[in-house]
């Protein structure tokens, strides 16, 4: 898993930002497992935590409004990664 390839999964706007889930399935990796989902995630922050640092990824908390109503962080790409 590189920058590039999360970058181009990401959304450039914040109305369309997406959840760590949302990006995982963009990007066709292997959750069937909840072990595998502990490592994608844990992957998938990693790379998005270095975007944030530098600039190309913003990122906000939200509240899932339908079902259960759980926290979760949206991504998506700023002016400088367009």
């Amino acid at each position: 898993m590189n920058h590039e390839a999360v970058l181009a999964v990401l959304p450039d706007s914040r109305e369309e930002a997406k959840s760590i889930k949302e990006i995982a399935q963009a990007m066709g990796l292997e959750v069937s497992s909840y072990v595998d989902w502990v490592r994608a995630e844990r992957r998938l922050v990693r790379v998005l935590g270095a975007l944030i640092k530098w600039g190309w990824v913003a990122c906000d908390e939200r509240q899932k409004e339908e079902s259960h109503k759980f926290w979760y962080n949206a991504y998506w790409k700023t002016e400088l990664a367009k």
